[in-house]
């Protein structure tokens, strides 16, 4: 037996020193070629949706960052001595335009009493998947300034 002529191998190997053929890894029949791309697709698919959810998520942390620290900021302004509904829902105003826009529909409620002024900052954010939008929204009360004698 000569070494250019190809002997057959069991499983479909041919062996010898031209045209050898050996099957990946994988190990594909012939009917099954051109799944790859399917597969590709399928896969990444997966994996930008995971990928736009994580991002999804960090936004929505963020912006809830954003608006408990209004609401708190807003809370303190209110509560000085000289502080007004109107000044803690400028305060509010001037921290979330100052933040970006990442927050639509925000509403911004003050309530100050005698000895308490509480603080409501809310917002809807942005979706980047849909079906995702979320509303966030962060309440703080903050003891009044009182004068002591």
């Amino acid at each position: 037996m000569s070494t250019d002529t190809p002997t057959h191998a069991p499983h479909g190997r041919r062996c010898g020193r031209r045209g050898v053929r050996v099957r990946g890894l994988m190990g594909r029949r012939r009917d099954e070629r051109g799944y790859g791309g399917a597969e590709f697709i399928l896969v990444m698919a997966v994996v930008v949706l995971i990928l736009f959810t994580l991002i999804q998520w960090s936004v929505q942390l963020y912006n809830d960052r954003i608006v408990h620290a209004a609401a708190r900021e807003s809370a303190v302004a209110a509560a000085a001595w000289d502080g007004t509904e109107a000044i803690g829902r400028q305060t509010a105003q001037d921290y979330l335009s100052s933040s970006g826009d990442d927050l639509s529909d925000t509403t911004i409620t003050v309530n100050v009493q005698a000895t308490q002024v509480t603080v409501t900052v809310s917002g809807n954010v942005q979706a980047l998947v849909p079906g995702m939008s979320k509303r966030v929204s962060a309440t703080e009360t903050v003891p009044r300034e009182e004068f002591a004698q």
